[in-house]
């Protein structure tokens, strides 16, 4: 284990002083097992996230909500410090998963066997995330180098299960710096990184599915804009920093080339 390795939650998390996220910045550069531990971090606090709000909207039964109101309180246990640092997120819906499983009894006995208690994170949810992680990169911005565009095509096209193809967008100011490989709603996910003349990363994502988006359509998600639209056997989106002014054009130019 890597000295930073104990602190990954915490810079998730936001909670580490400045020094300490920057020097856990600086080694998630040259530290690819880091990297991927940082990864599956980010992909258990979203599937987290998901799973507590998918929860909180349940509505109560009349009978657990009554037998809750007429429950008599024990007096709490006292708290162990957890020897295990987890996120936030995570502890909370362990606790909710907990009250779900111990406290509502035969109500989900009786249930639908079709409903669904949580949706898996969706594949923009992903990306975004990482986005903010890969948008940072310098050294280590992308897998593999533009100059291998041959190979990447390829790589990726098998990986995928539908054609990949890396779009000239210097007329919009892009220049092709090389891919990645990302796993987005449990599917692999070619990411295409571009750099503008500002030195803004805009990145193209593509991934398999029966059913293409129609049209374009655009969200924004944390600090991100998103431009997605389908095509062929895939989904693509395209993601720059909120406030570009220029993605819906970009995707345009992209669809056409795919």
């Amino acid at each position: 284990m890597t000295a930073y390795q104990d602190k990954l939650s915490a810079y998730l998390d936001g909670e580490l002083p400045e020094e300490e996220a920057r020097e856990i910045e600086l080694a998630l550069e040259d530290d690819p097992a880091l990297q991927a531990e940082l990864e599956e971090l980010m992909a258990a606090d979203t599937w987290a996230k998901d799973q507590f709000a998918a929860m909180a909207s349940e509505p109560i039964p009349f009978k657990l909500a009554t037998a809750i109101q007429d429950a008599k309180v024990a007096p709490p246990a006292p708290l162990e410090t957890p020897k295990v640092q987890r996120t936030g997120w995570l502890v909370a819906a362990g606790l909710a998963l907990a009250l779900v499983a111990g406290g509502t009894g035969g109500y989900f006995v009786g249930a639908s066997q079709d409903t669904q208690l949580a949706s898996a994170p969706t594949w923009l949810q992903d990306i975004a995330e990482y986005h903010a992680v890969y948008a940072g990169q310098s050294r280590h911005l992308v897998e593999v180098p533009a100059e291998e565009k041959d190979h990447i095509e390829a790589w990726l096209t098998k990986t995928l299960g539908d054609a990949v193809a890396v779009p000239d967008l210097m007329a919009q100011g892009l220049e092709f710096q090389g891919a990645r490989l990302l796993v987005a709603a449990g599917k692999p996910v070619a990411q295409l990184m571009y750099r503008d003349g500002e030195n803004r990363i805009v990145a193209l994502c593509q991934i398999q599915t029966a059913t293409p988006r129609d049209g374009f359509g655009e969200t924004t998600l944390g600090a991100f804009q998103m431009v997605s639209w389908g095509g062929g056997q895939s989904n693509f989106v395209i993601v720059g920093d909120e406030g570009r002014g220029d993605l819906s054009e970009i995707a345009k130019a992209a669809s056409v080339q795919l």
